[in-house]
C-alpha cells in the first residue's frame, strides 16, 4: 500500500495510543500506591478501618469501579495500540 495520508493518521494515533497508556498505568499503580498507605495507616488500628469502610462504603464503591472503568480502558487501549501496529506493518511490508 501506498503511505498517504490515513499512514501519518495511525502513526499519531500511536502516538497518543501509547502516550494514554502510560498515563493510566501510572493511574493505576498510584491507586495501588494509595492502597498500600493506607493499610500501613490503619495496620494498628483496626476499629478505625473498619468504621471508616462502613461510613466511605458508598464513595469506596464507586472508586472501585472507577478503578475496574480504568483497568477495562487500559485493555481497550492496548488491544488498540496492538491493532495499530499490525496495521502500520503492513503499510511497511507494502
Amino acid at each position: 500500500m501506498k503511505k498517504d495520508y490515513f499512514h501519518s493518521c495511525l502513526q499519531d494515533r500511536l502516538q497518543y495510543a501509547q502516550e494514554f497508556a502510560k498515563d493510566y498505568t501510572i493511574y493505576l499503580r498510584s491507586v495501588e500506591f494509595t492502597k498500600k498507605a493506607e493499610s500501613e495507616f490503619y495496620r494498628n488500628n483496626k476499629i478505625l478501618f473498619l468504621l471508616n469502610k462502613i461510613l466511605n462504603l458508598p464513595t469506596n464503591t464507586l472508586k472501585f469501579f472507577k478503578v475496574l472503568k480504568s483497568r477495562f480502558i487500559l485493555s481497550k487501549c492496548l488491544n488498540e495500540i496492538e491493532v495499530i501496529k499490525k496495521e502500520l506493518k503492513a503499510y511497511e511490508e507494502n
